[in-house]
C-alpha cells in the first residue's frame, strides 16, 4: 500500500514540475517576457507585422508624374512632365507606428504650355519709310529640367499589412537649365498701303518659323528652397529571417518590400522671381527675330508664385531590419537561455 501511494505521489511531483517549467518556458521554449508575434508561413513570408521595436534601413526608387501649380494666366498646368528619384531611407518601428526619414535626389522634366504672344514695333526700313512690325510667338512650349537634393520626414502606420503615412520633405535644388521651342511670325503694316505685308524673306517678315538650336537653349532656372507636403499609402510584404528561438541573441532580422502610391505638392514658393524679360529684342536688330532671345517663363515677372506637384509610385526595399527582443528572465552565460534541468 505504502509503496503505490508512494508513486502516485512521484507522479504529481513530476506533473507539478511539468506544469511550472512549460509557465516559465512558455510555447516557445525560452523565457522572454513577451513571445514574438507575427503570422509566418512556411516560406517566411509575412502580411502582419512584429510586435516591439525595429530599426529598417533600405532603398527607395520613384516615378511620378509632374507639374507646376502657378499664379500666372500666361501659362498652362499642362503637358507637365516626370520625375525619378532615388534615395537611402531609416525607419523607426513601435509596434504599428513608425517615423522615417532619409536623404535622396531627384530628377524633374517638366514642359508647361505659354499662351500665344504678339507685340508691334514702330520701325522705319531702308527708305525712310515708317511702318509697323508685329510679331506673333505662338504653340510656345517652356521645358525645365532640374535636379534637387531632398530630406524627407514621415510619420505612419500599419494595419494587416497596409501602411499610410505622411510628412514634410525639403527640396533643395541642386542644377536646373531651360529650353523653349514656338513658331515665330512676322508681318509689316505700313501706312499708305492697304493690308499686311506678309511672307516677305528679302525683307525679313517670315511665317511660323521654328528657333534655331541656339535660341532654345534658355538661361539656367534658379528655382528657390521648397519644402513640400507628402502623402503616401500601399502594402508592405516582408521576409523574415527569425533567428534560433530561445537565445537571447537571436535577434529578429527581416527584409520588408514596401510599392506604393504618393503625391507631394509645393508649400513654399519656388518660382525664381529674377524678373528676366519673356523677350529679349537686340536694339541693333529689331526687324530681324532670328536674332531674338527668350527665357523661361517662370524667370520672368510674369509668374509671382510657383508651387511643384508630384503624383506617381515608390517601391521601397528595407534590406536590412532587426528588431530589438524583450528581456531574458532567467538566462545562462554567454547570453544563452538558462537550463530546465
Amino acid at each position: 500500500m505504502i509503496k503505490r501511494y508512494t508513486y502516485i505521489i512521484v507522479l504529481l511531483l513530476l506533473s507539478l514540475s511539468a506544469v511550472a517549467q512549460t509557465r516559465i518556458a512558455g510555447d516557445w521554449g525560452n523565457t522572454y517576457k513577451k513571445k514574438p508575434k507575427f503570422k509566418v508561413n512556411d516560406a517566411g513570408l509575412y502580411t502582419d507585422q512584429y510586435d516591439g521595436v525595429h530599426h529598417l534601413v533600405g532603398m527607395q526608387v520613384e516615378g511620378a508624374y509632374a507639374t507646376n501649380f502657378q499664379s500666372s494666366k500666361l501659362m498652362s498646368v499642362g503637358p507637365g512632365g516626370y520625375a525619378l528619384g532615388f534615395s537611402l531611407q531609416y525607419a523607426y518601428l513601435n509596434g504599428p507606428f513608425f517615423i522615417q526619414t532619409g536623404v535622396g535626389a531627384r530628377w524633374r522634366d517638366v514642359t508647361n504650355r505659354v499662351t500665344d504672344q504678339a507685340y508691334t514695333l514702330e520701325l522705319t526700313d531702308a527708305a525712310g519709310v515708317k511702318n509697323y512690325m508685329t510679331y506673333s510667338f505662338e504653340q510656345r512650349a517652356d521645358e525645365a529640367r532640374t535636379i534637387y537634393a531632398q530630406v524627407p520626414f514621415y510619420i505612419g502606420g500599419y494595419f494587416r499589412g497596409a501602411y499610410v503615412m505622411g510628412g514634410l520633405k525639403v527640396q533643395i535644388p541642386v542644377w536646373g537649365d531651360t529650353r523653349l521651342k514656338m513658331l515665330v511670325s512676322s508681318k509689316a503694316t505700313y501706312p499708305g498701303y492697304i493690308g499686311p505685308i506678309e511672307q516677305m524673306d528679302n525683307h525679313g517678315i517670315r511665317r511660323e518659323v521654328p528657333l534655331t538650336p541656339d535660341q532654345q537653349k534658355g538661361k539656367a532656372l534658379k528655382s528657390k528652397v521648397d519644402v513640400l507636403a507628402v502623402f503616401e499609402c500601399g502594402y508592405e510584404l516582408a521576409f523574415s529571417n527569425k533567428g534560433r528561438p530561445g537565445y537571447h541573441r537571436a535577434n529578429m532580422r527581416d527584409q520588408r518590400l514596401r510599392i506604393g502610391a504618393f503625391a507631394e505638392i509645393g508649400i513654399l514658393n519656388s518660382a525664381p522671381n529674377t524678373k528676366e524679360p519673356l523677350y529679349e529684342v537686340p536694339e541693333a536688330s529689331l526687324y530681324d527675330f532670328q536674332t531674338f532671345r527668350y527665357n523661361h517663363v517662370l524667370s520672368t515677372g510674369k509668374v509671382s508664385s510657383a508651387h511643384d506637384f508630384y503624383a506617381g509610385l515608390r517601391l521601397t526595399y528595407f534590406f536590412f531590419g532587426e528588431q530589438t527582443k524583450e528581456k531574458c528572465l532567467l538566462c545562462g552565460r554567454f547570453g544563452t537561455v538558462a537550463p530546465f534541468y
